[in-house]
Parts: structure tokens; sequence; C-alpha cells
């Protein structure tokens, strides 16, 4: 193992999510709505989201308040703090949320990072750069973990799914506060799926990014830049039917993550390192992602790399547990396990039959050559008349040792 998080085999799951909106910006439900409803659908984290355009409410004295009387008011939920910034240089184009851990200092740096970087409609006459941006975020210091950036919704407006491979590359250059992509978008309430209404569709419920293989994700992963996408979010804005029916957040859509701690330090680690999976119908839970081979002090995991001379056989293996009943409470069903293999000459699939519900395996060999190799796994349960219900996980590397 050439990267290995320490908690593997001492952390614990916890579900959560990290896109959602108040009417601190264009949602429709209080602070204290969003919490309560989260609590009420199983999650054990959610993050407030509201966008940090110069007129609305979010990273304000009142936004702040309003969380701390969420957590107050629901102590076993871990609220996380965070705004949807507006990306330079795509004005209000492009959103990437943003997360800090609970601190005394979240509201002031909340507040100073949407005075000097959001690209919403400035008035200053100044243009930031989102490099720069992602500097002041990795500086900040005595927060237990580094701040969080995801890209969401990332193909929504784009002519191409593989504009975001040169965005990422950018923001990645300096530092690895930006982790990847939200690659599972929400909005799943309503068509078209996604909101995305442009020229880009969502493939089963999954932006192209992340959902075909040899795009985005996997391009970024051939030129050696380790991101993690199986993110999924509600993005959850009204549940008022006459205008945009939002799932509530993990009613539908959840994201599991694998921490070393329950708290919003653990969360925030757990994002950094990819240790998390996300999924859509409650069709899986507690993913489990792994690499083993002959030499290897224990399997890898998602977001881990490991080193292996040409010739060995790495076999990534996916464990999942298929809970009995779906999230309408009917028979669930575990279809098919997919593995994504990257080489730097191109990429491919494999699918592997899986039949109901319980724990659920298939494990895949690769026998590494010459060449880094990376895996990333997804699940799927078929669906005759719509979208397939999916999981993803992120991605293992294999370099190969010289």
């Amino acid at each position: 193992l050439t990267t290995a998080h320490p908690w593997v085999g001492k952390g614990q799951w916890i579900r959560a999510d990290t896109h959602t909106h108040t009417r601190f910006s264009d949602g429709n439900r209080t602070v204290d709505d969003v919490a309560a409803q989260a609590e009420k659908y199983g999650c054990d984290a959610v993050a407030i989201t509201d966008h940090s355009s110069r007129e609305r409410g979010a990273a304000t004295p009142e936004y702040a308040a309003a969380i701390r009387a969420a957590r107050l008011a629901h102590p076993r939920l871990m609220i996380v703090a965070g705004v949807e910034w507006n990306v330079p240089p795509y004005n209000s184009r492009e959103h990437v949320s943003v997360l800090i851990p609970e601190s005394a200092t979240e509201e002031a740096t909340l507040a100073e990072f949407k005075r000097r970087f959001d690209d919403f409609d400035r008035i200053d006459g100044t243009k930031p750069r989102a490099e720069d941006a992602l500097a002041w975020l990795a500086q900040l210091k005595g927060l237990g973990a580094p701040p969080v950036a995801v890209y969401n919704h990332p193909s929504r407006k784009d002519e191409t799914s593989l504009e975001n491979v040169e965005d990422m590359t950018r923001w990645r250059s300096g530092n690895d506060i930006m982790i990847g992509f939200e690659g599972g978008p929400g909005h799943q309430g309503t068509e078209p799926l996604g909101s995305y209404d442009a020229k880009i569709k969502t493939i089963d419920r999954w932006d192209p990014v992340v959902a075909k293989p040899g795009d985005g994700w996997d391009t970024l992963l051939q030129r050696g830049i380790d991101i993690h996408a199986a993110a999924a979010s509600a993005d959850f804005h009204t549940d008022n039917p006459a205008n945009l029916n939002d799932f509530w957040p993990c009613q539908f859509v959840e994201t599991w993550y694998y921490v070393p701690e329950r708290s919003a330090v653990g969360l925030l680690r757990a994002m950094h390192a990819g240790t998390f999976f996300g999924v859509h119908g409650h069709i899986a839970k507690e993913v489990e992602f792994t690499a083993s081979a002959t030499g290897l002090a224990r399997p890898a995991v998602a977001g881990e790399r490991i080193s292996a001379p040409a010739g060995t056989a790495i076999n990534f293996s996916v464990r999942a547990t298929v809970p009995d009943v779906d999230w309408r409470g009917a028979p669930n069903r575990l279809d098919a396990i997919e593995f994504i293999t990257v080489k730097p000459g191109g990429v491919t699939e494999q699918s592997y039959p899986i039949d109901g519900p319980g724990v659920r395996t298939a494990t895949h060999r690769v026998t590494i050559g010459t060449e880094d190799v990376v895996v990333r796994a997804r699940g799927r349960r078929v669906v005759s008349d719509g979208p397939d219900l999916m999981f993803y996980t992120n991605a293992i590397r294999v370099v190969v040792r010289r």
C-alpha cells in the first residue's frame, strides 16, 4: 500500500447528503426543516449549501445562527456548514459545494470566502481565480480537516462532458481541496432527471462524466489524477410538486461514507480519502470495494493506491449488502456488479450477474502488465420502464513497480 487510510478496519459507516438548499437561497424550507427531514430519512449527516451569490442569505450571521440552532435541535445529526459557490470564471453557470468543519471560525470563514471569491455578478471590478480560492481554503489552519470542494452537476450546461477534464485538471494543479465530481446529481424526483435540460442528459440518473466509461472521470484517472466522483446528492430545493418536487436528503439518494470518527471532521476526512459510494433507490448499503494480492498486508480499499510488479494478479472485489426492501418498501434486489478497468491505452467493462437481497459479492481478476491500472465499480438494478438504479464506488489505483 503506497496510500493507506489509517482507519480502515476501525472506522464506521454513516449516511450523508452534502448538497442541500433552504430559504437562505432558492429553497422553500428552513434549515431546521431540512435537518428534520434528513434525520427522518436516516441521514447521519447533512450539509447546508445555499448559493453564495451576494443577494442571497448564505454565509451571513443569520445563516450561521440557523445552523447553530438546528444543531441544538437535532443533536444526533451532524450538520455541516457550507455554500454552493459560483465558481469563476463562469459567473453562475458552474457550481461547487464548499464545506468546512465545524469550528469557532466557520461563520467568518464562509463570509470571507463569499466576499472574496464568489463570481456571481461582481460589482467591484475584480475577477477572482478559482485556483486562488482553492489555495485560500488550503491555507486555513486549526480546522481538524481540510475544507472540501465538490464540482456539482458537472455536465448540466456543457456542450460535451469532456469539457470538465480541463477544469478539474486546472483546479487540482495546486492542492487537493477539490476532491472531484458530484457524479450523482440531485433533482431526481421530476423530469428531466437532474434538471439536465440542455444538450447533455444523465445516464441511469448519473452524469456522463461518471456513467460513460472512458469519459471525464476515466480521462483524469488515465492522467494520474486521483479524484473521487462516487458522490450523489438530493440537491434539495423544494417539496412543492407544482414547482420542482425534490427528494429529501437520504429519502431516495444516499452517499455512504466510511469515516474514522462520527463527526464533521471525520466526514470531511472520508471525503478527501474517497472512502464512500453513492447509491439511488436504497439498492445497497455498506458497499466494500477492495483489491487484494499476494504480498499485501491487507486489501486496499476505494481511494487507496498500491504498487505491484508486472505480472501480479490483483483480485478486485465488491461486497454489497442488499437490504430486504428498497426505498419504496418493495422487495429489493441487485442484478449485476460491474467493474470498469482504466489503463493508459483504453477502458474496458466487465459485468457479473447478481441475484436477490442479502450480502452479494463479485470478484474481477486483473493481471498487471507494464502499465498502471485503475479500477472502479458499480452495481445495477435493472428497471424495465425507466433508468436503472445504480451505485458507484471510487477507484483503486495499482502502480507498476519498476
